[in-house]
């Protein structure tokens, strides 16, 4: 003990306390934690009380018998859900904390602050949707402007809501989103707004998700293959390494190589804006004929033996070699280059997270940040990237989540389950931002 004191015998700096992030509100269970620490001295006792209106609970009470122990830290998210009952309103915390110095530093903070416990106000202003496994829908909604995300989570897939033009209604959102083919048909479809401090409202959306049997096809790959596109696809890669054999290659292109290939999908979703770009139906490429369909389920076969296992997430269109490849929708493009498995590619934003991809182009004719229109002309056809003969890989995504191309090549699908719901007559006597004042 004498040791400890005469550490600290020339320390006149009270213990640093700090929270881990500033604020101004917190829900009921607010993620939160206090480090305390002292460079030069061991710490004697850390005192935390929380006050609002006639409560006051002493949170932590410690004191400390341990020369090594200059650093502690707390979860008070989790005390102050455990001890206190908060009412809506101002709050205070209040920390002291010593040391075991000569001269017995002591600091103290306090942190004025509200309990915020409400939920944001959510309205579905949309019929309960039936919506088709592997298919997409879109949603109407009112939510108070307390709201900091709001939109529709569908298993672990978000679809983030955008500000919708309804007349006289300014708390009105929409979010187009899908049912992942590979999700169960019983997944909920859940409508949810969040605001800054944790607080949520939930709606269900849809009451029926329609199954979609899934194909199972079989691929058997040869020498001829491997040699013709594992060696090209290395050569324009940086993330994939040589695994030492040809078919050990293609099986890490197949599946990591695809992998990251959707994440940047989904990085490129990230960013698309809340505006419809695209108009009228989607085409399917002109005289072409269905190699493939969306969502089959492949098995790989080399010398007779199952290699791997993969989804195909679109359809395989073919007419002739070399044929040009039109925009199924106008937007905006977004990729324009050897993309992994996918070949020479491009990818069209077509606003509120939709994106539509054409792989295995043997030429691109646009590039990034170029806005094209319906029909227009973006490269040829060909087959870079895994593919055996020439053809184009046609994929939509919805914020990264593949979606079957066949609803969006139909007119009256798309007027009835994407723009219909903004006709409905959403009464708002008051905006949710005033009611909930």
């Amino acid at each position: 003990m004498l040791l400890a004191a005469g550490c600290g015998a020339f320390d006149s700096e009270p213990p640093v306390i700090a929270f881990d992030r500033d604020f101004d509100a917190v829900g009921r269970s607010p993620a939160m934690e206090l480090t305390v620490s002292d460079a030069d001295s061991p710490l004697q006792g850390v005192r935390v009380v929380l006050t609002q209106d006639e409560q006051e609970v002493v949170l932590v009470d410690d004191a400390f018998d341990d020369p090594a122990l200059q650093t502690v830290s707390y979860d008070l998210g989790g005390l102050i859900a455990d001890t206190f009952q908060p009412q809506e309103g101002p709050a205070r915390l209040t920390v002291t904390a010593s040391d075991d110095s000569a001269g017995n530093n002591e600091g103290a903070a306090s942190r004025d602050f509200r309990f915020d416990l409400y939920p944001p106000e959510l309205q579905l202003l949309s019929p309960l949707l039936y919506i088709n496994q592997g298919g997409s829908a879109n949603v109407l909604y009112r939510v108070s402007d307390d709201a900091d995300v709001s939109g529709v989570q569908v298993g672990p897939h978000f679809f983030p809501g955008f500000p919708a033009e309804v007349p006289g209604d300014e708390d009105a959102r929409f979010a187009l989103f899908a049912v992942a083919y590979d999700l169960p048909a019983d997944t909920p479809v859940m409508l949810v707004a969040r605001d800054v401090v944790g607080n949520e409202s939930l709606t269900r959306v849809s009451n029926r998700v329609s199954p979609r049997a899934i194909r199972e096809r079989d691929i058997h790959v040869d020498d001829d293959f491997l040699r013709k596109v594992v060696p090209e696809i290395m050569s324009r890669t940086r993330e994939i390494r040589d695994q030492g054999s040809l078919v050990d290659t293609y099986v890490e292109i197949n599946s990591r190589l695809r992998e990251l290939n959707h994440a940047r999908i989904r990085e490129l979703s990230a960013a698309s804006g809340g505006e419809f770009l695209w108009e009228g139906g989607f085409l399917q490429l002109s005289n072409s004929q269905v190699e493939a369909l969306f969502a089959d389920r492949r098995t790989y076969y080399y010398d007779g033996e199952p290699i791997d296992r993969q989804d195909h997430v679109g359809f395989d269109l073919s007419v002739v070699a070399r044929y040009p490849i039109e925009a199924a929708n106008s937007g905006r493009v977004v990729l324009a280059e050897y993309f992994g498995i996918y070949g020479n590619a491009v990818i069209i934003d077509h606003g509120a997270g939709l994106m539509s991809l054409y792989g295995h182009m043997s030429s691109i004719d646009v590039g990034p940040d170029q806005n094209v229109e319906r029909g227009q002309i973006l490269g040829r056809s060909g087959e870079t990237g895994l593919a055996g003969g020439d053809h184009l890989h046609f994929g939509l995504f919805l914020h990264g989540v593949p979606v079957n191309p066949i609803e969006w090549w139909d007119p009256r699908w798309i007027e009835d389950h994407v723009l219909d719901p903004f006709d409905i007559a959403a009464p708002a006597p008051q905006q949710l931002s005033e009611a909930v004042q």
